[in-house]
């Protein structure tokens, strides 16, 4: 398949994200103290790969001295706006490094979103490593290929326990693998940050969240858009624009089943109806009979929950029977590759959301220009900005609590120091709230002429 590169960019007063298509890319090479991406194996037979290019030798040195003796960094180079994640770093005396794993999806349908992401992280972890680490040692991240397939995700997270003994985790892409490993880590105690996967009960108790209500697991936080909060942007969208027919479409991905766990509680709490929903699984090219009996129930406007390439084969099945209906969907609608797969006409009117644009701050310009400076391009930003703020948080967190999965889960829970590229703000979690974008985040985009724009 040809593919297309493109750029997303975004006004921080028309908020315009330009969306052209953008293949499924290998992960760019990684920054020296990240290794590459592997192959996934199980857990026992798992050998770590050898690195693409020579890494930078951390050599051993004394044990670390304590917390209290470390020395600040100073500050990054080049950082204007402040924000660089050499600020959770520390001098010292060095000593092994400390690991933390990254199971993500960098092939597969989700590509787009893990080699993204990836490449956020990796620009956060230089800057932490090159500013002196934790006290002078320097931090591993594994990052594994989970092929978007849940039990190659509970083998890698696996491997990251009994193998690596990493400290955190960093991931998944799918909700439907965050779902399948989540139990390993809560048994492991191993504390993971979640950039990108955004079904509600992968952090907490149930598939609504409830303010007030709904618990988190003790191990798990996200800086993803939450299921709940797209919802409920698109029905505000919705009301504001009289929809009066909705039906609803998903994945029978674990992904796909959560957010329509999620919605179909929501959508009538918003006073809407939902005359019809359909299902149609990972891989499927042609959804013509799920949309003929949507369009036989009078269905004018669809409430989607799916990955990219779907989305992309959802357009083009509806071209196919002429059906003239209302896209809409969580974020999944913003990979790159549905334009390259359907083509900016199909897309055109198409309603998704967003919650980052590259120059909606100070903060956001900079890390724009960072992705730049490192990879000439950023091709789908929101999901590079959410792997930064992750890695971020992590490594605020390890300043305070050193390399202890326990200590770190409540030094996470604790950080109040968060310079975001995202909105998240300064103190992103608290004891009972685990995700740090809400609503107020959060804004309904269109596709217009291949770009996504504000909706209005």
């Amino acid at each position: 398949m040809r593919t297309r590169r493109s750029f997303v960019h975004a006004l921080s007063l028309g908020l315009v994200l330009a969306v052209a298509a953008v293949g499924c890319a290998p992960a760019a090479a990684p920054t020296p103290t990240a290794k590459p991406a592997e192959a996934a194996k199980p857990a026992a037979d798992a050998k770590p790969a050898a690195p693409a290019a020579a890494p930078a030798a951390t050599k051993p040195a004394e044990a670390a001295k304590p917390a209290a003796d470390a020395k600040p960094a100073a500050p990054a180079a080049g950082s204007a706006a402040g924000v660089s994640c050499a600020d959770a770093a520390s001098k010292g005396s060095g000593g092994a490094p400390i690991k933390i794993g990254s199971s993500i999806s960098l092939t597969g349908a989700t590509a787009n979103f893990g080699v993204n992401m990836r490449r956020g992280v990796e620009i956060c972890l230089k800057e932490f490593n090159e500013a002196g680490g934790y006290q002078g040692r320097q931090v591993e991240i594994i990052f594994l290929d989970d092929q978007v397939k849940p039990e190659i995700a509970v083998n890698n997270i696996t491997r990251f326990i009994t193998q690596d003994k990493v400290v955190g985790v960093l991931g998944p892409v799918n909700s439907g693998n965050a779902l399948a490993f989540r139990p390993k880590v809560e048994e492991a105690e191993i504390p993971t940050i979640v950039p990108i996967a955004t079904s509600v009960s992968v952090i907490y108790d149930s598939g609504v969240y409830e303010e007030g209500k709904s618990k988190p697991s003790p191990w798990m936080f996200r800086t993803s858009m939450q299921d709940n909060y797209q919802v409920e942007t698109i029905l505000a969208y919705a009301k504001m624009k009289g929809w009066d027919a909705i039906g609803m479409m998903h994945d029978t991905s674990g992904y796909g089943t959560a957010s329509k766990d999620t919605a179909e509680k929501l959508i009538p709490a918003q006073g809407f109806k939902i005359l019809a929903t359909e299902t149609y699984n990972i891989g499927d090219t042609d959804m013509t009979s799920q949309l003929q009996k949507m369009q036989a129930a009078g269905v004018k406007q669809i409430i989607n929950f799916g990955l990219g390439p779907e989305d992309a084969n959802l357009l083009r099945s509806a071209q196919k029977i002429n059906y003239k209906v209302q896209w809409s969907g969580a974020w999944g609608f913003s990979d790159p590759v549905v334009l390259d797969l359907a083509g900016k006409d199909l897309a055109e009117g198409v309603v998704t959301v967003a919650s980052f644009a590259i120059d909606a701050s100070p903060a956001a310009a900079e890390f724009h220009k960072k992705m730049l400076d490192t990879h000439k391009e950023n091709p789908f930003p929101i999901t590079a900005a959410q792997g930064y703020d992750a890695a971020h948080i992590m490594f605020l967190a390890l300043a305070k609590s050193g390399p202890d999965a326990k200590k770190l889960r409540d030094a996470i829970e604790q950080v109040d120091n968060l310079k975001a590229v995202t909105s998240a703000p300064a103190k992103p979690y608290s004891p009972t709230r685990h995700h740090s974008l809400e609503g107020k985040d959060m804004f309904a985009a269109v596709y217009k002429n291949g770009q996504l724009v504000k909706a209005e």
